[in-house]
């Protein structure tokens, strides 16, 4: 996506996407803005538009860290600020057979645009005629059959890519000397477009996302094209990466022995790693979207399921490692989960979120759950991740695991369940002289032994249990 600050009535009609929500960027804070990155995002903006260029700054996160939505965020703040940036998706281009194609089809879609400067059009225009001269000759012709046709492909240079896609080249040397003099007029022309820039921005801010993700091969190339091509003076580029899996990246390519580390460098002037989150308050504020509380306000829930929804999640994400793009799936799932219950049917949150993650985490323990309850405490120490009797949990998880073991009731009351009560109990009677978990693991066998409305809770729990199989299905992004 491309947000372009050029005039007042384009500002007016601006409007970016963030995850599948349009906010206006007239607005700042976004209230989008769910991890407090504001104070960060103004901060580095600061630095970045007003930093000696040309510079690449790469910021550094693990998969699923949020980096695409803290782009987002940012690109959101330039534009409130009056300020261009431009944004590629390194990943979703990396079929081009050149990534200077991509980088020069962002800049076209911007640059083309500046009907108001005729000095800027005309710059951008000669700078497209020299792409030809440094662009992979394979690449040529699938340049002017791509969306980037536009080009106005100089003859001269057009001739060069064909002799060279052929290997009939008469002269190595002046072949060279034509890209050469292509790649120079290129950085000059393309110098004299970024007057296009509004007053006041001293850098363009180029984000370039899932550079991590891409063809190892396809991530060098457009890190070399970066430094070799666009070493001009006012273009700022951000690389959102995984550090430690674009290196070995680079290992797959060089060897396990290659420095990755030592290689980037090369490439990156500037590293700013991503500040942790508080994956808490991040749960609480995916768990109160409107669709997910209109649920339970349609039912007239008697206790805030949501919350404990929320810090059943949140146990949950730490205990199994979730990133943030995995918290943002699970919700999705829980949404889809939500929407396809009839009105006048209920689910048990505390059940229902357990079950969500242990299909997730252990198919086959989730398979054994649903063919029969029994192993609800085997269930029960792989969620807490400790076994009963040592291992740590809060309030929420305990009412979670008393569901857990209370589902395994019967309904023809055939097969009892005090053998998965006594473990609990006992560990209860230890430690309600001295423990401060005793009310906590009281919480677990009162619930458990709860027998009111067990049969409905049976019937809520196929309810679930068809439901979380349908989802999983379901490819969620």
């Amino acid at each position: 996506m491309t947000t372009d600050a050029s005039t007042p009535a384009q500002r007016k009609s601006i409007q970016l996407r963030f995850k599948g929500v349009q906010f206006d960027t007239s607005v700042w804070p976004c209230s989008e803005d769910l991890l407090k990155r504001q104070v960060e995002i103004e901060n580095l903006s600061q630095v970045l538009l007003n930093a000696q260029s040309p510079l690449v700054f790469a910021i550094d996160a693990p998969w699923g860290g949020g980096k695409t939505t803290f782009f987002r965020l940012w690109q959101h703040y330039l534009t409130h600020e009056k300020k261009v940036s431009l944004y590629l998706n390194a990943w979703e281009s990396d079929f081009a057979e050149d990534p200077l194609l991509p980088m020069l089809a962002i800049l076209d879609r911007w640059l083309s645009d500046q009907s108001n400067s005729t000095a800027v059009r005309k710059a951008w225009e000669k700078a497209k005629t020299y792409a030809p001269g440094i662009i992979k000759s394979t690449a040529v012709a699938a340049t002017k059959a791509a969306t980037f046709g536009a080009l106005d492909l100089d003859k001269e240079y057009e001739k060069l890519a064909s002799e060279l896609s052929g290997g009939i080249v008469g002269s190595l040397v002046d072949s060279f000397n034509i890209k050469k003099k292509s790649l120079d007029s290129f950085k000059i022309q393309l110098s004299k477009a970024l007057d296009a820039l509004p007053e006041g921005q001293e850098n363009l801010i180029l984000f370039v996302d899932e550079l991590d993700r891409c063809k190892p091969t396809y991530a060098i190339e457009v890190l070399e094209r970066i430094k070799h091509l666009f070493d001009v003076d006012r273009i700022v580029f951000v690389l959102a990466i995984n550090r430690d899996q674009l290196c070995k990246s680079f290992q797959g390519v060089y060897g396990p022995s290659f420095d990755g580390i030592h290689y980037l460098r090369r490439f990156v002037d500037l590293d700013y790693r991503l500040r942790t989150q508080d994956i808490g308050a991040y749960i609480n504020a995916r768990i109160r979207q409107p669709e997910i509380l209109e649920y339970f306000n349609s039912r007239r829930s008697e206790r805030d399921d949501y919350e404990y929804g929320s810090n059943v999640l949140g146990f949950l994400a730490t205990r199994f490692d979730f990133t943030l793009r995995d918290i943002d799936q699970f919700v999705v799932r829980l949404k889809l989960i939500l929407r396809s219950i009839p009105h006048d049917h209920y689910l048990d949150i505390p059940l229902l979120i357990p079950m969500m993650a242990l299909r997730q985490e252990n198919p086959d323990l989730y398979a054994r759950y649903v063919e029969s309850a029994l192993c609800a405490n085997e269930v029960a120490e792989f969620i807490l991740g400790g076994p009963i009797g040592i291992v740590v949990f809060d309030h929420s998880m305990a009412v979670a695991v008393g569901y857990l073991i209370a589902a395994a009731r019967d309904p023809h009351e055939q097969t009892s369940i005090d053998h998965l009560i006594t473990p609990w109990s006992e560990w209860y009677e230890h430690a309600k002289e001295k423990d401060p978990q005793a009310a906590i693991i009281s919480t677990v066998v009162e619930f458990a032994s709860d027998c009111r409305d067990w049969r409905r809770r049976r019937e809520m729990q196929k309810l679930a249990f068809s439901r979380i199989e349908l989802v999983n299905k379901i490819d969620v992004s």
